[in-house]
């Protein structure tokens, strides 16, 4: 099968696949070649891919896919390939998760601020995943 990972302003795999492994909104979601047509709406998560023995994993921020005819589409919020530094990625996501719940207490807190901290939370939490394994 086929598979892409693509944002709006970047492609991080185009190629060939046994198997992928995506970060769904409900939980992960495996995918086999002749997998029955399907649009997924993505969580933020790690995306995996494996062609032969090589495991291409991505994070995956938010968006949907789609699967038919043996391609899989990934078109995600954003993305992130694993480039850092597993101690860095802690520490951004404390920082996202102590700010996070510092405006969530904060009954003055703008809902599109809230929105927003909540996302960059989310973002770091899959970032750290990726670096993490």
């Amino acid at each position: 099968m086929l598979v892409s990972v693509v944002t709006p302003d970047s492609s991080f795999y185009d190629g060939k696949a046994d198997s992928a492994t995506l970060p769904a909104s409900d939980g992960l979601m495996g995918v086999l070649p002749h997998h029955a047509p399907a649009i997924v709406r993505l969580g933020h998560g790690v995306a995996e891919i494996v062609d032969g023995g090589k495991t291409t994993r991505i994070a995956v921020y938010g968006g949907f896919a789609k699967i038919q005819d043996d391609v899989v589409t990934v078109l995600a919020g954003g993305a992130a390939a694993a480039e850092g530094d597993l101690k860095e990625a802690e520490a951004a996501l404390a920082e996202a998760t102590d700010t996070l719940k510092a405006m969530t207490a904060d009954p003055k807190t703008a809902p599109a601020d809230l929105e927003q901290a909540t996302e960059k939370s989310a973002r770091a939490q899959a970032y750290r995943d990726l670096l993490a394994d």
